[in-house]
């Protein structure tokens, strides 16, 4: 009789733990709430004439990371209507990524938002101008100092040419001088020869 007493606790008590392991198990399933919070939103300059937009989603009651949720991601320009984004997962749970085309300065909106949870946030980012105008730039300040440069040069050059002239002033000093002796002379020569006075 003890024996099929004892029986049915134990079936009693094997359910009793069945039961309570189901609910437990099924508890993480059931955890998430149906909020969620964007975080982590930022835009960073990519490939040549792009932005790569990165979003971090996570439900507000334990701040999981929320897999494969619903979204909808626009980014508004300076110029023209709402462009969709094409978002992907990142690099972990929650997290996802996509690439914008931008093709003017200026400053962008953008907007996110899910469903599964229901989420929303709104950032901007700025577009400055390229790096060619930099580099533009930078071409023309090389341009200025080559001309420096010359101008520099130019000016030795001068110096130089002023430091030959009390020279060449001496020895046209010195040729007009002889030149004016050897007259003198031969005029006297000439007139002695001829029987003339000589001074």
């Amino acid at each position: 009789m003890e024996r099929l007493r004892g029986t049915p606790r134990r079936a009693l008590l094997a359910a009793g733990v069945a039961l309570v392991l189901a609910v437990v198990g099924a508890t993480p399933a059931s955890a998430h709430t149906d909020t969620g919070t964007f975080s982590a939103t930022r835009a960073e300059p990519g490939a040549a004439g792009t932005f790569t937009i990165d979003v971090l989603l996570t439900y507000d009651n334990d701040g999981h990371g929320a897999e494969g949720a619903a979204l909808t991601v626009t980014v508004q320009g300076p110029t023209g209507g709402p462009v969709p984004v094409t978002m992907a997962p990142g690099d972990r749970a929650g997290a996802y990524t996509g690439t914008v085309p931008v093709e003017t300065t200026g400053e962008y909106t953008v907007t996110a938002s899910s469903t599964e949870p229901e989420a929303e946030t709104t950032f901007t980012f700025a577009v400055a101008e390229d790096a060619t105008t930099t580099t533009s730039t930078g071409g023309a300040s090389t341009t200025t100092d080559s001309d420096t440069t010359t101008t520099a040069a130019a000016a030795d050059d001068d110096d130089e040419d002023a430091a030959e002239n009390p020279a060449s002033i001496v020895a046209n000093g010195l040729l007009l001088a002889l030149g004016a002796a050897g007259a003198f002379f031969a005029i006297r020569w000439w007139r002695k020869r001829r029987g003339g006075p000589t001074y």
